[in-house]
């Protein structure tokens, strides 16, 4: 076996689980027994979430938002872990006798009952390993003695038909979310009103968010140009782009109720006209959608 200083981090990270869980003067562990484990799912095209409660120490979450990556959050119900650092370890079933638990994260935690959390490769390693029957475990130091463990396992039992039932949601689930999409610039070339694939393409996300989500209420198009032609020539210019846009939202099912269409010209510059990057910036159409109030969404899904 070769060791590197990946191998050695891996091996010291590994070796202060085993301190914390096992040479502790005490442990205290939370789990969830057999007869009361329970993975619980909620979800729609914006969000879905795999929930899973911990007896006497709070609960699990699996979140993956619309466009963001997957996160794993710990949520205590008061101060159980102490500050120092988190370990976030993948331990094997007690079936599977001589299979070293793997770590796969090490986290700085402040305490004061806030809470663990653990996105992107962590979070998914973590479902893969539940998957496989193996127990995520996220250990620290007790609140009141630091020499004392506090390790929270999440329990494999009853895991496999949720997890399906999350992964069916998670394919569902809307490519952006409205924070990504509320504030869209679409650039044109000079003199230029013709849509490129790029453009299209962002303009799909932008229709598929707004036929998807109740709570848009307007969506405000606004076309400009730089400096370069004639004051008219650049409000006629900008007319077009904004136009294009619009005849194109249109075409995707957006209904004309929303849109409210404006151009302005070259009166409204986002950056110097003097360089050919900032021409580049001003020849614009701004898409920006407006929410009504962020309950109407919720309000309007069914069940509700």
């Amino acid at each position: 076996m070769v060791v590197t200083r990946k191998t050695l981090r891996h091996l010291s990270a590994a070796m202060c689980v085993y301190f914390v869980s096992s040479a502790s003067s005490a442990l205290t562990r939370y789990q969830s027994e057999i007869d009361e484990s329970q993975w619980l799912l909620s979800g729609d095209i914006f969000s879905c979430s795999l929930t899973h409660p911990v007896p006497h120490f709070g609960t699990g979450y699996f979140v993956k938002e619309a466009g963001e990556p997957m996160k794993f959050i710990l949520k205590p119900n008061n101060e159980k872990i102490g500050p120092g650092k988190v370990y976030i370890i993948s331990q094997a079933a007690s079936w599977s006798p001589g299979v070293n638990p793997k770590t796969l994260e090490v986290l700085k935690y402040p305490g004061y009952g806030l809470t663990v959390e653990a996105g992107g490769k962590v979070a998914e390693q973590m479902l893969t390993s539940l998957d496989r029957g193996r127990h995520p475990v996220i250990a620290g130091t007790a609140w009141e003695n630091g020499r004392e463990a506090v390790e929270v396992s999440l329990s494999n039992i009853n895991f496999l038909p949720a997890y399906h039932q999350f992964q069916r949601c998670l394919a569902d689930l809307l490519p952006v979310n409205y924070d990504q999409i509320a504030r869209t610039a679409a650039l044109f070339p000079t003199n230029g009103a013709d849509l490129t694939d790029r453009i299209k393409h962002r303009l799909d996300l932008v229709a598929l968010y707004v036929n998807n989500d109740p709570s848009i209420q307007y969506i405000y198009i606004d076309g400009h140009t730089d400096t370069i032609g004639s004051r008219r020539d650049n409000r006629e210019l900008s007319k077009k782009r904004a136009e294009k846009i619009t005849a194109y939202l249109l075409e995707q099912g957006v209904p004309a109720d929303m849109i409210v269409s404006r151009y302005h010209g070259e009166r409204y510059p986002v950056a110097s006209s003097r360089t050919n990057q900032g021409r580049e910036r001003n020849r614009r159409v701004t898409i920006r959608l407006e929410r009504m109030d962020p309950n109407a969404r919720s309000l309007s899904q069914p069940g509700n």
